[in-house]
């Protein structure tokens, strides 16, 4: 598949935001191809800031962001946590950061699925976690703990996940997810909800997405939305890609979030990343 672009056309970002899981690189994965590293550093080389936005914790993002050459001296705020965090990379420090008392929802979360295990991420270093959370992907654990004491304080994000749903080829939201949350009676005005693809669900502080870090992140650097250019494949995308001047999605992206943005590029087995950034800096 090759990107549709908007025709007659002469836009070129000033900021390029990119999701990491299923558009940088592969589901879990640390390192990018070499062609998307070359597109990467052509766009940095022509004076474009690059970052990204992920749902991926601070520790999990680091490693793909220095292989990315996103460290120093080119290193920039990064949106981690579906935008719960937004994290001075050159610095190693939070630049922005919302918390949630994660208790009514969890607690309400484990009511509707008993079966259910949950984590919380604990200041910037890796997740607490109960017995029954599915630690079956490359991460920081740090301590096993009963769900009362999880909840003894404030997060910048709790995750739930219900055992056994595998994980699909598009990043649809898993219907077994939304069902729990609809069970659990989960309040929006108290919560950002995240439905993810395999049984996940994350509860970050209300206002919270993608689209609100990156709006931040932005803010900070001095550039309008109209001058950004995101690229994701997932449901959390889409908040960004409304904010964002300019938007697509990756080719294994759901139709709904293929429907959301300005444009489809490839895949990411395919390099969809890379063909967009080539049209500017290749």
């Amino acid at each position: 598949m090759t990107p549709r672009p908007r025709s007659g056309s002469v836009w070129r970002p000033r900021l390029v935001v990119l999701d990491l899981d299923g558009t940088t690189v592969g589901i879990n994965q640390v390192a990018p191809s070499q062609r998307v590293r070359r597109a990467v550093a052509a766009t940095i080389a022509a004076g474009v800031p690059v970052t990204v936005a992920t749902g991926r914790p601070v520790w999990a993002v680091l490693p793909t962001t220095d292989a990315l050459g996103m460290d120093e001296p080119q290193a920039l705020n990064l949106v981690c946590s579906n935008g719960s965090i937004v994290y001075d990379a050159a610095r190693r420090r939070a630049a922005h950061k919302f918390t949630v008392d994660p208790g009514p929802a969890l607690r309400a979360m484990a009511k509707a699925r008993p079966e259910a295990g949950f984590a919380v991420e604990h200041g910037l270093d890796g997740y607490r976690y109960t017995p029954k959370f599915v630690r079956d992907f490359p991460s920081t654990f740090l301590e096993e703990v009963e769900l009362t004491e999880l909840v003894a304080a404030p997060t910048t994000r709790a995750s739930g996940r219900v055992p056994g749903v595998p994980i699909p080829r598009t990043h649809s939201r898993c219907e077994v997810a939304t069902a729990w949350i609809e069970d659990a009676g989960l309040d929006a005005g108290h919560y950002s909800v995240e439905i993810g693809y395999s049984g996940w669900v994350d509860v970050s502080a209300p206002g919270v997405s993608k689209g609100s870090g990156v709006a931040l992140l932005a803010r900070d650097l001095g550039v309008d939305a109209s001058d950004v250019l995101v690229i994701g494949d997932g449901t959390n995308d889409l908040s960004m890609f409304e904010w964002a001047g300019r938007s697509v999605a990756m080719g294994q992206a759901s139709p709904e979030v293929q429907a959301a943005a300005d444009e489809v590029t490839a895949s990411v087995e395919e390099d969809g990343v890379a063909l967009v950034l080539e049209r500017w800096f290749g």
